[in-house]
């Protein structure tokens, strides 16, 4: 199981397809406030980095850092370690806070999971990076990059926080439609989809703590709003329920069977469980296969465990198959669109 741990630094990657509005987003964000804490780094896929330009025309008091003629996700993956790493190490200006966010725009077709991978690099774990994946949603093009490219749906079901942009271009009727074809898509991200602009940008930046959001992050993880059916018809939303009491190294080794045989084909998990060798709920998630350090909530009083499995291209027979001997047994939360609905639920174990 590859680890990302989560209490130092903040590092927001920020996806989202070709056009979505990203670096108008970053531009906004840094003149909106006052940022002597935060670091900058645009990746470009190509060999001039004209968002970078934009980003540098706004601020000269930011450190900025731009990765061109490649992705992150790819070609320049250990140029991205580096690159965080020297942010990580650079002294500060005198008078200046310590370094506590970096803002990290990807290309419009970069994944989320590799780059994670990336950041899971030894180097960087020792640093206690704390990361946040925020992906834009182009409400004016609404579903159609999503059902044409992979990347964009990639983009969508890895992100913690959904923003929607150019809001200023859609009717307002159309609005709650995108935001529940969003939503089916990666039932676990938060949404934000604020008409002021202000609020918007504030919002799609802010640190997400779950001990702030644990009403939000509830109604979430019990899926009490899921319609019947997924967005996507390669996407599969998967919920589990244990077979039997959990011990920690039990649901770890589970884990790694479970990112072992999907791959890439797995998008997102979400636990919250008890064991009995520990007196609180385990909080434990993916963005792909890289998992993040696992969490006590002391604050999330919960008597139910909740696991959530987003995959691409398996079902949740395909993995209980596989899973044979499982300690928890998975099946279908919402079903892709093109398959047939089921009279009732059936749990394969």
């Amino acid at each position: 199981m590859t680890v990302t741990d989560h209490q130092g630094v903040e590092l927001i990657l920020l996806c989202g397809f070709l056009g979505s509005g990203k670096t108008s987003l970053v531009v906004d964000f840094l003149a909106q406030n006052d940022l002597n804490d935060t670091a900058v780094i645009i990746n470009e896929a190509g060999e001039i980095g004209i968002d970078g330009v934009l980003v540098q025309e706004e601020t000269t008091e930011v450190p900025f850092t731009l990765l061109s003629n490649g992705c992150v996700c790819c070609s320049l993956r250990s140029s991205l370690v580096y690159t965080v790493e020297q942010l990580l190490e650079a002294p500060r200006p005198s008078g200046s806070p310590p370094l506590r966010r970096i803002v990290l725009e990807t290309s419009g077709v970069s994944k989320p999971s590799p780059i994670l991978a990336s950041l899971a690099d030894p180097a960087l774990v020792v640093r206690r990076l704390r990361v946040l994946v925020v992906s834009t949603f182009d409400a004016q093009v609404g579903e159609l990059n999503s059902e044409r490219f992979d990347e964009a749906v990639a983009q969508l079901s890895a992100a913690q926080r959904i923003v929607f942009t150019k809001l200023d271009c859609v009717d307002e009727t159309l609005l709650p439609r995108r935001i529940n074809y969003v939503s089916s898509i990666n039932p676990l991200a938060q949404i934000v989809a604020d008409t002021d602009r202000r609020i918007l940008v504030e919002k799609a930046f802010q640190c997400y703590e779950m001990e702030q959001n644990q009403d939000e992050w509830q109604q979430q993880l019990t899926m009490r709003d899921l319609s019947t059916t997924a967005a996507h018809p390669r996407i599969h939303v998967l919920k589990g329920i244990a077979t039997r009491a959990l011990y920690w190294e039990d649901v770890a080794q589970w884990l790694d069977d479970l990112a072992g045989f999907c791959g890439d084909r797995l998008l997102r998990t979400k636990l919250l469980v008890h064991v009995s060798d520990c007196a609180e709920p385990i909080l434990i998630q993916s963005v792909g296969t890289t998992y993040s350090m696992p969490r006590r909530l002391t604050k999330f009083l919960t008597e139910a465990d909740v696991i959530v499995v987003m995959t691409m291209d398996l079902d949740a027979i395909s993995i209980m198959n596989e899973l044979a001997d499982g300690i928890i047994c998975l099946s279908n939360a919402l079903m892709p669109t093109n398959a047939p609905q089921p009279l009732f639920n059936v749990v394969s174990h």
